[in-house]
């Protein structure tokens, strides 16, 4: 019997708490280094893309959270520009599109995956 598994909501929590360490760890070396031009999303992309690797390999559900994690870090990074530097609407955008991200992508597996087992049969041929 061969069985899919999902991704428990609390292993998503712990990513998610992860990410925002991250974004939060790229915040405070960036802001002392008054770097402004790298990345804050790389560790956090990096992370995501390593445990989806390593742990939970959905392809339709990663290029759904890809997809909104992407959107929502668009869109509220050009929300939060014009009243915040740029280091920390980067870094505040990117924690909320990797919690939006885990949320479809755990979710996504969830809808993904019946209820039951899926069973596979082998016919034998006497």
């Amino acid at each position: 019997m061969s069985e899919r598994r999902g991704v428990p909501w609390r292993e998503a929590a712990q990513v998610m708490v992860l990410s925002w360490m991250a974004c939060g760890a790229a915040w405070g070396i960036l802001s002392l280094l008054d770097e402004t031009t790298l990345p804050v999303a790389a560790p956090v992309v990096i992370l995501l893309t390593c445990w989806f690797w390593a742990r939970h390999r959905y392809w339709s559900a990663a290029a759904a959270a890809a997809c909104a994690g992407s959107v929502v870090a668009f869109v509220l990074t050009d929300l939060a520009r014009p009243q915040r530097d740029r280091i920390t609407a980067d870094a505040s955008a990117t924690a909320c599109a990797a919690t939006i991200a885990l949320v479809v992508f755990t979710g996504g597996v969830a809808a993904d995956i019946p209820s039951h087992p899926i069973r596979t049969h082998v016919i034998h041929n006497s």
